[in-house]
């Protein structure tokens, strides 16, 4: 059985996609597997879990994951533009 927390993570969270931009294919040179979480460091599972935090909290408020999806993307480019 699985819990709602884990429910949440669906195959369609952006949390356990492959980059859209990553070169290759699967089982081709240059492709680029999901994010596995016990492969990250410290400091990388540190920010994979506060990622899981913030979407779920967004969709228990109400938001949908595409909805979520565009606020990310948004705040990405907002800092983005701010660096250069």
């Amino acid at each position: 059985m699985s819990s709602p927390f884990q429910q949440r993570f669906s195959a369609k969270s952006p949390l356990n996609q492959v980059d859209p931009d990553a070169p290759g294919t699967k089982g081709k040179p240059g492709y680029e597997p999901p994010v596995v979480r016990k492969e990250l460091d410290a400091n990388g599972k540190e920010i994979y879990d506060n990622l899981r935090k913030e979407n779920a909290r967004l969709l228990k408020s109400g938001m949908t994951q595409k909805e979520i999806d565009a606020k990310n993307l948004k705040e990405m480019r907002e800092k983005k533009k701010e660096r250069k």
